[in-house]
């Protein structure tokens, strides 16, 4: 038995949900999900494919409900706006989140089940599992932070998803907690899906990404991406680290100014304590969110396992003590841009926020 209300699932016999008191109907029937109307309502993609609906969109791409007309069942599809659509590099990264998900193949990574063309403008589209529940990002809109009990294993599956990324040779990009699933109903466990690998970085397509192109979003940019310096495993790190900051305080690192300004602080301003944020976060915790966001990569985890591991400690799962009260690898903490381009960007930067830059070695 399902409930359309909350999206949790009962044995046979019950009729009405104990969660929330909704009519309990058989099955995850079509019109029970939720979506709004849209033109493309009965349009058949891929022969396949049947619009029920549409989800909603990003900066390159809308996503619709649909049924597999064999099956039945409900599938998210995500296709590319036209006006996206006629710039290669950006069909090429779209593309690419297909590639890149078939690769990880890893249950807290969504699942791309299909992909191909509208035969009407040839817009390519992606065919993804259809998940239940809401975005990291939603939950935190509406109850601003989440304790410990629920946010660690939020936590460490989404961390599981991208290391499973890295051991593919997959670098994400735009960890963020709108690219964070939340598979489930609030209050139960969650199951965790890392989203949207359309910025990730391939060893093998580097030439998507034009040099001295920064890309991700900027509230969670690590500073080598400020300074369009290549990005590396603990670029992730950085991101989650910010995730883990704004999931347990309820804000950001650095609050919203103009771009520049906020582009600046993420490179050059150490980040604050998150117990001046919430008075309640202790020394360990702390630590942990502190050590994943240092402006220098040497000085954060050196890979998600790492970060895993003392979040294990945190939720008791794991002996020993935290690498993270370990003394840093650079004290000082100074991000070193990496040539020519990187420098420049980082001499503006300091002098955007009035401050004189370091005299950066060639």
């Amino acid at each position: 038995m399902f409930c359309a209300r909350c999206h949790r699932e009962y044995d046979a016999g019950h009729r009405f949900c104990p969660y929330d008191g909704a009519e309990l109907a058989e099955a995850r029937r079509i019109e029970l999900l939720r979506f709004k109307p849209t033109r493309l309502r009965g349009t058949v993609l891929g022969e396949r494919y049947e619009v029920c609906g549409y989800i909603g969109k990003g900066a390159m791409a809308r996503v619709y409900l649909a049924i597999e007309r064999a099956t039945g069942q409900p599938v998210a599809i995500k296709v590319l706006e036209s006006f996206s659509a006629r710039a290669e590099r950006t069909r090429e990264r779209f593309v690419r989140e297909a590639q890149s998900a078939a690769m990880i193949g890893h249950p807290n990574i969504v699942k791309v089940l299909d992909a191909g063309t509208r035969a009407d403008d040839g817009a390519p589209y992606l065919v993804m599992e259809y998940l239940f529940g809401e975005s990291l990002g939603d939950w935190l809109r509406r109850e601003r932070r989440m304790d410990a009990d629920l946010a660690i294993p939020v936590l460490c599956q989404a961390a599981s998803g991208l290391a499973a990324a890295h051991r593919a040779g997959i670098i994400h990009r735009d960890v963020k907690p709108d690219n964070i699933f939340l598979v489930g109903a609030q209050g139960d466990p969650y199951a965790v899906k890392v989203l949207d690998f359309g910025l990730a970085k391939i060893q093998a397509a580097e030439h998507i990404t034009a040099s001295g192109t920064a890309v991700g979003t900027i509230e969670y940019m690590a500073p080598e991406q400020v300074v369009s310096d290549l990005p590396d495993p603990r670029t992730d790190v950085y991101g989650l680290g910010v995730v883990m900051f704004r999931t347990f305080t309820g804000v950001l690192p650095f609050s919203r100014a103009q771009q520049s300004e906020l582009l600046a602080r993420q490179l050059v301003t150490p980040p604050p304590r998150p117990s001046e944020r919430r008075r309640s976060i202790d020394r360990p915790l702390e630590s942990v969110i502190l050590k994943a966001i240092r402006k220098r990569p040497e000085n954060r985890y050196p890979s998600m396992e790492a970060f895993i591991e003392d979040l294990e400690r945190l939720a008791g799962d794991r002996d020993g003590p935290l690498s993270a009260e370990a003394p840093l690898a650079a004290p000082d903490d100074v991000y070193v841009p990496q040539g020519s381009f990187a420098r420049n960007a980082a001499i503006y930067f300091y002098r955007r926020l009035g401050m004189e830059a370091p005299r950066f070695s060639d």
